[in-house]
């Protein structure tokens, strides 16, 4: 069989097959709306979705996605895709199609001027990213859960996400989440009855006013991320049997000059990467 592989669009037909795919390949991913698949694809400020589909006749059958983000890395903003949304069709495993478009998107990134590739791959597509991509490993994030949110330092990193108002007010706009902006300058969206993710952010203006004062009361901070110092707070590993393993931070150079990251370079955070 012949499958066809094709540049993501994102005209309104196009947004409809991208979500019944993301519906169909991730039943229990309940924030696949087709308003939601047109705010990520879309509205960017930093660009459209970026990257490529496997087509069986008119349907999507394997996926290869890049949003559009900026890092600064070693003093110098660069522009790269995050990878995200990407997967096969149940039917269609084993055909080598996720190879397929995920080289066409890192072929065509390249010439397209971005300089990076990041991820954070599930436990099933890590070992792609690694052997297939040309990714590294950087690390495992951390993911704790507890009290405190004076857990980030004052130290300067060598890479970090690059924030505006723009972004920050297109984030914020994400139909199917709610975020609370306090005055320690973190911010959160409701992960359980009792629990709340636990960012830290640069909000004023326009963007803290699409945000709550408050989520209710949910005691507990979910931390996802690279960076913070936990030890201020009182935080524990989170068990396994509850946390969705593994949370593998990889990363592609597509420029051959940036210098390879380490853990301990890095500040990134759950709203960064929008692992949840």
């Amino acid at each position: 069989m012949e499958y066809s592989l094709k540049r993501i669009e994102v005209d309104d037909k196009a947004l409809v097959d991208i979500t019944r795919f993301l519906k169909e390949t991730f039943p229990k991913n309940k924030k696949f709306t087709l308003d939601f698949v047109r705010w990520q694809y879309t509205r960017n400020p930093l660009g459209e979705m970026f990257g490529f589909n496997a087509w069986d006749g008119d349907k999507i059958v394997s996926h290869f996605a890049g949003l559009p983000i900026q890092l600064s890395i070693s003093g110098r903003v660069r522009k790269g895709l995050l990878c995200i949304n990407v997967g096969t069709n149940n039917q269609y495993r084993g055909k080598k199609l996720f190879t397929l478009v995920g080289e066409k998107t890192i072929e065509s990134a390249t010439q397209n001027g971005f300089e990076f590739m990041i991820a954070v791959p599930n436990a099933n597509s890590s070992h792609a990213f690694l052997k297939y991509f040309g990714f590294y490993l950087i690390s495992q994030l951390s993911v704790k859960v507890g009290f405190g949110k004076n857990i980030y330092p004052d130290k300067s990193f060598n890479c970090y996400k690059c924030w505006d108002e723009e972004q920050y007010k297109w984030r914020l706009m994400n139909p199917t989440n709610k975020y609370c902006f306090d005055g320690k300058r973190t911010i959160s969206t409701p992960i359980s009855f009792f629990a709340k993710t636990l960012s830290k952010a640069q909000l004023s203006g326009n963007p803290a006013s699409l945000a709550s004062k408050s989520l209710g009361f949910r005691p507990l901070n979910l931390y996802i991320g690279l960076g913070a110092d936990t030890s201020k707070g009182f935080y524990l590993n989170m068990p396994s049997f509850i946390k969705r393993p593994p949370f593998n931070l990889v990363f592609k150079d597509l420029t051959g000059e940036i210098a390879t990251l380490k853990k301990d370079d890095i500040f990134l955070q759950l709203i960064d990467l929008d692992t949840i």
